[in-house]
């Protein structure tokens, strides 16, 4: 069966796509450094990145959380911001659910999503801290990003 030339690339880019912006390298182990109950107070995606001919289904966002209890692992409640890589916005009006958090090189948390019945391990306390979904480029800050995600997308929705 012939294809039109877009069609035969499109699951090709959008799997480059996804690669790109996928938490899971795999050089890095999936482990958690903190088990946390805790509640969504902000969420911003950042800018897509562009795709003339692909379908990007995932991508990263900063999302700021209230930490109310810590069931393992050494964090302390309050606020902590963490990196997810999703597709739309959590609902928050839900309340607090558990979260999996790993420690990244920008002193923020990765949020590991396990499929259903997979059970992660703990780090270990000289595990290095992992890469993170979201690295600026030279000259901007995490504070850039989500002002830019903000300024492109509007103000997160009401629940």
């Amino acid at each position: 069966m012939n294809y039109p030339r877009g069609l035969w690339s499109l699951p090709i880019a959008a799997a480059t796509i996804f690669l790109a912006a996928s938490p899971a390298f795999a050089s890095e182990t999936e482990c958690f450094d903190a088990e946390v109950s805790a509640s969504i107070s902000r969420q911003t995606p950042t800018v897509m990145p562009d795709c003339d001919d692909c379908i990007i289904m995932r991508w990263p966002w900063i999302v700021e959380l209230q930490v109310q209890r810590v069931h393992s692992g050494r964090l302390t409640r309050g606020q902590v911001t963490v990196f997810t890589v999703q597709h739309t916005y959590y609902r928050r009006d839900l309340g607090a659910r558990r979260w999996w958090l790993q420690r990244n090189t920008l002193g923020a948390y990765n949020v590991l999503q396990p499929e259903e019945g997979e059970t992660l391990q703990r780090c270990s306390a000289d595990s290095p801290a992992a890469r993170p979904y979201i690295q600026p480029p030279d000259g901007k800050t995490l504070e850039d990003l989500r002002r830019e995600g903000e300024e492109h997308y509007g103000p997160e929705p009401s629940t």
